[in-house]
């Protein structure tokens, strides 16, 4: 991995420039060594970065969502400071902004510092973890080399298998009992099969213990207060990332001798991935970024289409006539509708928030000067439920990622559920194959429908899913 050696480096795969007092703190652009100190942004930017309003934002988020930024942004314009608990904020809605911010052309922005910051406390370890998160530049294009391998088209198809087998049975399940709480018993499902594909772990205590330390890091990234001596829930985050840090560099000796076809079995057999521990941290990154978010996007298209009949009716004639049983890997790429109904969900249920960033130098953004280290947020959620890029936002619409309509494609940044540029997530296609899997094996075995209807909201906590657990009834076919 090369290293960023001074504070200016032209080179367009580097970073520009970087402010000597920034350069001094993180000592390489590419692997920061460490996280700088917040920088409160100016009062003369809109917003509000009071600790009252960090209480009603993180309250807005939980309950409504999207909807709530939507508001803030109506409220505030395009660039405006914010809180997000401790951490100031300044959050970004213009769709081409968030797009240049995404690509990172000028070399201004750093991802490792926007997820050091994040992170910051519930991993202990001070310094750079190594994960593709807090990699930039040079560092972050080899890491991803590294793993680039194991999200193949050819990869993927392996995985394919092992993901069919659990889904069928645990949809045929669902349709034997007659009724199913979609949340929760998708999430544990699909984290069975993530293990499966993810670890090669199938012993259902250590999947619990995964399961249970992963549910731990996320409720810690989303505490107001971030110290562990006030915060259970922080301090349970902290125990949730060593114990799977632990866990998988302990594993990664095992995977080196005798090799499985799970992912973790991969990074194991590079010559280039390092120690055990930053084995491990490579591949935890990745799990976090997978673990629950596929669970939530599909729960949100459960419900959509539960409230949506006719498009759960037209899906299914989609599905019947690709085949009944088995996919292969032809019949997943003539699923088109349920393509579209997928994207749509993650466009009107956003999983993901923000991209989070942090200036390396001193930035214009939409005529707002911010300062070096500024903390930023490009939104990608509101963005996709915003009126002046697609029509009737809140409706659900699959048609407009059909090729005729292509909404998705007016302008750049309107649309980023997996983020963009060089840090775009680089497991979307395996989630798009799991919900199509899924979808497959519920809308050939049976109709669905709620069985108490309600209108819910969409939620961030802090990963974003529709309310409520949707309580299924399912019908035979």
């Amino acid at each position: 991995m090369s290293e960023v050696s001074s504070a200016v480096v032209p080179s367009a795969a580097r970073p520009h420039a970087v402010d000597p007092r920034i350069m001094a703190i993180i000592k390489d652009a590419s692997a920061p060594a460490a996280v700088p100190p917040q920088v409160v942004p100016s009062r003369s930017l809109p917003g509000t970065s009071s600790l009252l309003g960090a209480v009603r934002v993180a309250y807005g988020m939980v309950r409504q969502g999207a909807s709530y930024l939507e508001r803030m942004n109506a409220r505030f314009g395009d660039v405006f400071r914010s809180r997000l608990g401790p951490l100031h904020i300044v959050l970004v809605s213009d769709p081409e902004e968030v797009a240049k911010i995404a690509r990172n052309e000028g070399g201004v922005w750093s991802t490792a510092m926007g997820w050091g910051t994040m992170l910051e406390g519930i991993d202990t370890v001070v310094g750079n973890g190594g994960a593709l998160l807090q990699l930039d530049f040079d560092a972050h294009r080899a890491a991803r080399k590294l793993v680039q391998p194991a999200f193949t088209t050819k990869a993927i198809k392996g995985y394919v298998e092992l993901a069919q087998r659990g889904i069928d049975d645990g949809v045929a399940g669902w349709v034997l009992r007659g009724r199913v709480d979609f949340k929760p018993e998708v999430r544990a499902l699909l984290a069975t099969i993530a293990n499966q594909i993810f670890t090669g772990i199938e012993e259902p205590t250590q999947i619990a213990h995964i399961d249970r330390s992963m549910a731990q890091v996320w409720r810690g990234l989303q505490t107001l207060v971030k110290n562990p001596r006030i915060s259970h829930a922080f301090r349970d985050g902290q125990h949730g990332f060593r114990a799977l840090v632990t866990l998988f560099a302990q594993l990664a000796p095992e995977r080196r001798a005798r090799p499985g076809s799970d992912l973790f079995s991969q990074l194991c057999q590079s010559e280039e991935a390092g120690s055990d521990t930053a084995i491990a941290r490579v591949f935890l990154a990745i799990m976090l970024a997978a673990y629950d978010t596929t669970a939530f996007g599909v729960t949100s298209m459960a419900y959509l289409l539960a409230k949506h009949p006719e498009w759960q009716a037209r899906l299914r004639q989609e599905a019947l006539g690709v085949r009944e049983g088995s996919l292969e890997w032809a019949d997943l790429q003539k699923l088109e509708q349920l393509d579209w109904a997928w994207k749509e969900t993650l466009r009107l249920m956003p999983v993901s928030t923000l991209l989070p960033r942090r200036a390396l130098q001193d930035v214009e953004v939409l005529g707002h000067r911010l300062a070096a280290g500024t903390f930023v947020g490009a939104l990608i959620g509101p963005t996709g439920r915003d009126a002046r890029y697609w029509r009737e936002p809140l409706k659900f619409d699959p048609e407009r990622f059909s090729p005729v309509r292509a909404e998705d494609r007016s302008q750049p940044g309107v649309y980023l559920p997996f983020g963009g540029g060089a840090h775009a997530c680089i497991g979307m296609q395996l989630a798009g194959i799991e919900a199509k899997l899924l979808f497959h094996a519920l809308l050939t075995s049976c109709r669905f429908e709620l069985e108490k209807d309600y209108e819910a909201e969409h939620t961030y906590t802090p990963l974003g899913a529709v309310s409520g657990q949707v309580a299924l009834r399912l019908t035979p076919l």
